[in-house]
């Protein structure tokens, strides 16, 4: 135990040395972080107003998508004067995202200073943003760990999409990491064979920390319990890219025998909320983004009531993100959390429903990965939804976002994907509608009739 302690106090004096000789802006900003989350409600408001005025200004006079919003309507940023006036600013949507994209830019966007994100979305809304690489966005995450007394020094084990990246770029990776160690479970295959190679592993790394999709969590969770399989009990567990139910958490605790902590993010804006050791609600990152909870008319709902998520990234100047509907309901929770973090609460998210696809083989696919589909392909598609008959056989309800040549190529190379992860075992079909169905403001984003033992995570 000694020796452990020892191991991970020198790796994260490492991890740290490393950061101050090539990336001192993540150390400061993860100090300032730590500074922020301390001060009073109403310095933390007043530091969001701040951001927010001076995000605004930028952005009408660097960005052509809000220079002509706000000429449309009549609007200067001078005339925002108070945090009420706020809400005169129009909200967009993931449509408008995705027609506007290329007005978005900043005129001071130049080469080599944005990477692309694109998300599918748990809203089957597949999107593309681009983002200033210079912001140092993991000192949020350093910040959040810290909550659970875990340092980004950890080693660690993730259960998410696998990325087929260059050797170059894993080696970069790899470096940026050390002295931590990682290993990765392939959410999209989550086989026997593969799940049990990956606890093999897990038990001989000893991670402290275990990161992955909700879903693919508490499969894993669940195939060690019906294998009666010895594991490693990590510090924490952090879950991500769905809500995480009560029942979820309690069996995922049992298993692993530690605690588990939503995080809460879109691939649009990653770092939103987080829960804190207590985990009363999701401490909203107050002092980098500026989030809402509206009605149907655009007013802002009291606290305890629910209303559509909507977002202001007050760090990324060169693609700014103003008030975005992300297609997510959640609400403001109003009581200040024990733990001594200011941070104003939220309750965890809803509106988002993923499911296990799972095949003949046994093998299961998480949903959250089924999400990422048209990753590749943002303005293929509208909206798209998955279906699984009982028969295990998947269709994919898509509304189409181009010209059915071009679109005929993409579906082509999806399904290839597909056929690929699923082994052939199943029929895979396409079909274009109009529009996908909502049940009540919400998207069952996939369908199955099929019984994969774990069950819905219906929100």
């Amino acid at each position: 135990m000694v020796r452990n302690k020892l191991r991970t106090e020198i790796n994260k004096n490492i991890f740290f040395a490393k950061y101050w000789l090539y990336r001192r802006d993540c150390l400061r900003a993860y100090r300032e972080l730590l500074r922020n989350q301390s001060l009073s409600r109403d310095e933390l408001d007043r530091l969001n107003w701040e951001k927010r005025r001076s995000l605004l200004a930028y952005a009408y006079e660097k960005v052509p998508f809000y220079r002509k919003r706000f000429s449309q309507l009549g609007l200067h940023p001078q005339d925002i004067k108070q945090p009420e006036d706020y809400q005169i600013i129009p909200v967009f949507s993931k449509e408008e995202l995705r027609s506007g994209f290329h007005e978005l830019f900043s005129e001071d966007a130049k080469p080599g200073l944005l990477r692309q994100c694109t998300t599918g979305g748990s809203t089957g809304v597949p999107v593309k943003v681009m983002v200033d690489k210079r912001i140092p966005a993991e000192a949020f995450g350093w910040r959040m760990m810290d909550w659970w007394q875990i340092t980004p020094s950890e080693d660690a084990a993730f259960v998410w999409r696998m990325f087929r990246k260059k050797r170059i770029t894993r080696a970069i990776l790899k470096a940026a990491w050390w002295p931590s160690r990682r290993i990765h479970l392939d959410a999209s295959s989550l086989s026997e064979e593969n799940v049990s190679e990956f606890i093999s592993k897990f038990n001989k790394l000893k991670p402290g920390l275990l990161q992955g999709y909700t879903g693919a969590i508490a499969y894993l969770a669940m195939h060690i319990e019906n294998n009666s399989l010895e594991v490693f009990s990590p510090k924490a567990i952090w879950v991500t890219s769905s809500p995480i139910t009560q029942s979820q958490r309690i069996h995922i605790e049992k298993v692993f025998r530690c605690p588990v902590y939503d995080q809460y993010g879109c691939g649009e804006v990653f770092w939103l909320a987080a829960e804190c050791s207590q985990r009363a609600g999701l401490h909203m990152f107050h002092d980098g983004r500026f989030i809402e909870f509206l009605d149907d008319k655009g007013r802002v709902k009291p606290c305890g009531q629910t209303g559509q998520i909507v977002i202001t990234d007050l760090e990324n100047y060169l693609f700014p993100i103003i008030r975005y509907a992300n297609g997510d309901m959640g609400r403001a929770i109003e009581s200040k959390c024990p733990c001594g973090v200011n941070l104003p609460l939220m309750d965890k998210v809803r509106g988002r429903i993923v499911d296990l696809v799972k095949l003949p083989d046994e093998t299961c696919i998480s949903g959250e990965y089924l999400t990422t589909i048209f990753d590749d392909y943002p303005s293929a598609v509208k909206g798209f939804q998955v279906k699984q008959e009982a028969d295990y056989s998947i269709a994919i309800r898509y509304v189409p976002g181009i010209d059915a040549k071009e679109l005929d190529k993409i579906l082509s190379n999806v399904r290839t994907t597909l056929e690929r992860d699923t082994k052939s075992q199943v029929p895979i079909s396409f079909e274009a509608v109009d529009s996908i169905a909502n049940d009540r403001g919400k998207l069952q984003f996939i369908i199955s009739e099929v019984d994969t033992f774990i069950g819905a995570n219906s929100r």
